[in-house]
């Protein structure tokens, strides 16, 4: 799961994961919904900006990579008319995939968060 995320998001283009956001997932108790959770993070900057067309790149890597988008970009504007935040769900192999996009001025962020199913059923029953 993890070779998906990061190379769908180097593919578009997007820096590497904030592994400080990543360890939060990765050293999660056994027991607890964020252990059945892998995620991506990258908060947008001068040097790499991450506008609304990089996060359509992220979402189409996944796709390419045989993710089922389920349902349409749910997209809203923002005041200026710029989109100001987006999601898309995907779903492979008993994962879900929230791919989301928010528009900052110092920065806007994506993030890739895939959930097993299986897992969060256990632990969070009515999850799925």
């Amino acid at each position: 799961m993890r070779i998906d995320l990061d190379t769908a998001a180097a593919e578009a283009g997007v820096p590497a994961n904030a592994p400080d956001y990543a360890r939060t997932f990765e050293d999660a108790p056994a027991a607890s919904p964020p252990s059945c959770a892998v995620a991506f993070r990258d908060l947008g900057d001068e040097t790499a900006p991450l506008d609304f067309a990089r996060f359509k790149a992220v979402v189409g890597a996944l796709r390419a990579r045989e993710w089922q988008q389920s349902g349409g970009l749910r997209e809203h504007e923002n005041v200026d008319g710029m989109i100001g935040d987006a999601l898309a769900v995907l779903k492979q192999r008993g994962w879900t995939i929230d791919a989301r996009y928010e528009a900052a001025t110092e920065g806007s962020m994506i993030t890739l968060t895939a959930y097993d199913q299986t897992c969060m059923n256990k632990h969070l029953p009515g999850s799925g």
